[in-house]
């Protein structure tokens, strides 16, 4: 079977990027994704003590 210019390439370029993709995988802090603020916050500072729930803006329960 003879490779193709354009199939080495390929493989070289996909053979990279898993290697790359692999040994940030292993290097990376593990994210929190519940430590940030929700959307309407973004910007602002962190208030201790509150949650979405007590955000003016969010729906209330119906009674």
């Amino acid at each position: 079977m003879k490779l193709t210019r354009t199939a080495i390439f390929a493989l070289t370029f996909w053979t990279g990027a898993f290697a790359f993709m692999a040994v940030d995988w292993v290097r990376a802090a593990p994210h929190n994704r519940f430590d940030e603020p929700p959307p309407w916050q973004l910007g602002q500072d962190k208030v201790s003590g509150s949650g979405h729930c007590a955000d003016p803006l969010a729906p209330a329960a119906a009674k």
